[in-house]
C-alpha cells in the first residue's frame, strides 16, 4: 500500500510540474491550413539619398531582395550602407493572402528555376515582405521572380486557457517549442531582452496581420543603454506596453513577443524591425531572459557564417561589413534615332549603344570605331525591378545568365553608363540573344578604406579594389592611372547629385582637336583609370580645387557637343588625399583577368 500511495504522489506530482512549467496546449487540430502562392521580391531601391537623424546623406540598402550576408544569428549592426536591413529571402504576394495567411515556422516549396523543389522556411515578415530562410546550397541557384509555394497554417491559433492573447504570424508547431510555460496565471516567454515602450518607434496604427514594430536606433545613448547592439537576427523579444492584437499601439501593462526581422536605421523613428508573435494588454504575458532565445533555435535552423578565406591584401577596408544583394538586368536592344547632328552641323548616323557588341570590349581603344558614338563594349543590360542593377552592380561583381542558350554562364560587371555593361568570354557572346536575363551578386556599396574613410569608394567591387595595386604613403593613397586630366574638360554628367553619381557616368569633352591632342586622348582605352583634377565627388560632381577623382573609362568616344569617353567615378577626395602614379596599364581588364598584360617589347 504504501508503495502505491507513493507511485501516486509522484504521479501527481510530476503531472502538476509538467502543467505548471511548460507544454501549452493549443487547438492547432481545429486550424485550417491554405495553400498560397508568392515570389522572390527584387531588392528595394531608393532613388535619392536619405536623410539621417542627424541630417547626414545616405544611400541606405538592404530591404527586400535575396540577401546573402544576413541570416538568423547573424549580428544586426555593422552593416555598410545598411538600413533596416531584411533578413534572409524577402519575398510578396498579391492580394494580401501571402503576407496575412503566412506563419514562422511555416514550410516554403520552391516551384520553378534551377531551385525547383528545394524548400525553405518562413522566419518573420517586414512591411510587406515575407522573409524566408533557405540553406546557402539553395540561395545560390534562387532568382529574383522565382514562384513559391506555402501551406499556410497559424491564423485562428489559440492557446488554451489564454483566449486573450494573441498568436500573430506563428505556426502552432513553432509555438509549441518556443519554451513558455505557465506560472501563476500567465504565460512565460523566453526573450533575449526587454524593451520598454519609450524606444518604441513606427508601428503604431497599423494592422496587426502582417507587418512590423520598430525598435528606434535614432539616439545613438539609447543603442548601449538597452544592449541593442547585441541584438541578433531572429532574437526574440518582449516590448513592454506594447499592444498588438486587433491593430498596433501603446497600452499600459500590455505586452507583445516579437522576431527580431530587420536591422536598425539611421533615420528618426525607424530602427530594429520586430515580428509581432504574440500580444496581450492585460499582464498575461511575461518574461524569462534567455540568452539563447532565437527563432532559429526554434526551428533547428544552424547559424553562424561558413569560413571562407580570402587572399591578403596590403589595402585594408570594411569588405566583410558589405552587403551582397541579388540584382537583375536584360539584354538591352540596340537603338536607332536615325541621323544625329554632330558639334560642327555634320548630320551621321551613330551607333553602339545598347545590344551585344561583338567587335568592342573592355581594354579595347575608346576611340577610331566607323559611326560610334558612346560605344558600349561587350554587353548592355538595362534594370529589371526599378534602378537596383544601376544603383548597386559595381564594377568587378559576378554575374550569372538566368535565361537563353546560355544560361547558367557567369560574366562580370565592368561599368554603368545609361545600361550596365557585362564582360562574357566570346564563345558566350555567340550564344547570346536580347532579352537574355542575367542575375548580378551587387556587393561594393558602402566600401570603405581603413584610415581613408573620408575617400569615396564608388562603383568597385572590394576585390577589384584591392588587384588595383593601390598603396599607402602616409596619409596618402597613391593610385595606378594611365593619365590625368583637367577638371575643366568634363562635360555631360555634372550636377545632377544621386541619380547620376550613384547610376550614371559623366563624359570627357573630346570635341576640342587641341584638347584631344594635347592630352593625347585618342589613347583612352575602355576600361583604363583616369585621374581628373580639381573634381570632388562625393554626394555630386563638380569643381573643388585640388581635389581629385579616379575614374574607369565605360564608353567611348562623341562628336556630340559637352560628350565623349565616359568615366565611373571610383575614387574621389579632397585634397592631399589621393596622389596619382603614370601606369600605362591601369586598366580594369587586366586587373580583372579579362586580359593578359602585354610584354614589354608588345607596349613599345
Amino acid at each position: 500500500m504504501k508503495k502505491g500511495k507513493l507511485f501516486l504522489a509522484l504521479s501527481l506530482f510530476l503531472i502538476f510540474t509538467l502543467n505548471a512549467t511548460g507544454q501549452i496546449k493549443t487547438n492547432k487540430d481545429k486550424l485550417l491550413t491554405i495553400a498560397v502562392q508568392g515570389v522572390v521580391a527584387p531588392a528595394r531601391v531608393a532613388t535619392s539619398y536619405t536623410t539621417t537623424w542627424d541630417g547626414k546623406a545616405k544611400l541606405a540598402i538592404g530591404v527586400g531582395g535575396i540577401n546573402y550576408d544576413l541570416k538568423l544569428g547573424e549580428k544586426i549592426f555593422g552593416w555598410a550602407s545598411g538600413d533596416r536591413a531584411t533578413m534572409g529571402v524577402a519575398t510578396t504576394g498579391e492580394g494580401g493572402a501571402w503576407s496575412n495567411y503566412t506563419s514562422i515556422g511555416n514550410v516554403v516549396k520552391i516551384l520553378g528555376g534551377e531551385a525547383r523543389g528545394e524548400k525553405g522556411v518562413i522566419i518573420g515578415k517586414f512591411e510587406n515582405y515575407v522573409l524566408v530562410h533557405f540553406p546557402d546550397e539553395v540561395l545560390e541557384k534562387l532568382t529574383i521572380g522565382t514562384s513559391l509555394h506555402v501551406k499556410a497554417s497559424g491564423i485562428g491559433l489559440e492557446i488554451e486557457g489564454y483566449k486573450d492573447v494573441f498568436a500573430h504570424s506563428i505556426s502552432p508547431e513553432t509555438l509549441e517549442k518556443l519554451g513558455i510555460r505557465e506560472s501563476n496565471g500567465k504565460l512565460e516567454v523566453p526573450v533575449v531582452k526587454e524593451i520598454p515602450a519609450l524606444i518604441i518607434g513606427q508601428g503604431a496604427g497599423r494592422g496587426s496581420l502582417s507587418g512590423n514594430w520598430h525598435i528606434q536606433t535614432c539616439f545613438p545613448p539609447d543603442i548601449k543603454k538597452y544592449g541593442l547592439d547585441e541584438l541578433r537576427f531572429g532574437d526574440i523579444v518582449i516590448l513592454k506596453d506594447i499592444q498588438t492584437d486587433y491593430g498596433m499601439g501603446y497600452y499600459k501593462g500590455g505586452a507583445t513577443i516579437g522576431v527580431i526581422c530587420s536591422g536598425p536605421s539611421d533615420i528618426s523613428g525607424l530602427g530594429i524591425g520586430v515580428t509581432p508573435i504574440l500580444s496581450n494588454r492585460f499582464g498575461k504575458i511575461t518574461a524569462r531572459i534567455d540568452p539563447t532565445a532565437n527563432i532559429a533555435k526554434v526551428l533547428s535552423i544552424k547559424t553562424g557564417k561558413s569560413s571562407k578565406s580570402s587572399p591578403s591584401s596590403a589595402l585594408k577596408t570594411n569588405k566583410d561589413q558589405l552587403l551582397t544583394i541579388a540584382v537583375q538586368g536584360v539584354v538591352n536592344p540596340a537603338s536607332s534615332r536615325g541621323y544625329s547632328t554632330t558639334h560642327d552641323g555634320k548630320p551621321i548616323v551613330h551607333l553602339g549603344m545598347g545590344s551585344i557588341n561583338y567587335t568592342v570590349s573592355v581594354g579595347d581603344l575608346a576611340y577610331g570605331w566607323a559611326n560610334a558614338d558612346h560605344v558600349e563594349p561587350d554587353v548592355s543590360f538595362t534594370n529589371l525591378d526599378g534602378p537596383a542593377l544601376g544603383i548597386l552592380g559595381c564594377i568587378g561583381n559576378e554575374a550569372k545568365l538566368i535565361s537563353g542558350e546560355a544560361k547558367g554562364a557567369k560574366g562580370i560587371y565592368i561599368g554603368k553608363h545609361g545600361s550596365s555593361m557585362f564582360w562574357f568570354p566570346k564563345d558566350i557572346l555567340e550564344q547570346l540573344s536580347v532579352n537574355d536575363k542575367i542575375q548580378v551578386k551587387a556587393k561594393g556599396v558602402g566600401l570603405k578604406i581603413d584610415g581613408f574613410e573620408d575617400v569615396r569608394v564608388n562603383k568597385i567591387s572590394p576585390e577589384l579594389l584591392e588587384n588595383i595595386g593601390i598603396t599607402v604613403e602616409g596619409d596618402q593613397l597613391v593610385v595606378p592611372v594611365v593619365k590625368t586630366v583637367p577638371g575643366h574638360i568634363m562635360g555631360s554628367g555634372m550636377g545632377l547629385g544621386f541619380f547620376v553619381l550613384e547610376n550614371v557616368d559623366y563624359d570627357i569633352h573630346t570635341t576640342c582637336p587641341q584638347t584631344v591632342e594635347e592630352y593625347d586622348l585618342k589613347t583612352l582605352r575602355l576600361g583604363d583609370l583616369v585621374a581628373i583634377q580639381d573634381h570632388y565627388d562625393f554626394y555630386g560632381r563638380g569643381r573643388y580645387e585640388g581635389a581629385m577623382t579616379i575614374g574607369v573609362v565605360i564608353h567611348g568616344w562623341s562628336d556630340v557637343a559637352g560628350h565623349g569617353p565616359g568615366l565611373d567615378p571610383i575614387l574621389s577626395a579632397l585634397p592631399g588625399r589621393i596622389k596619382v602614379k603614370i601606369d600605362p596599364d591601369a586598366n580594369t581588364a587586366y586587373y580583372l583577368g579579362i586580359k593578359e598584360k602585354p610584354l614589354p617589347e608588345e607596349q613599345e
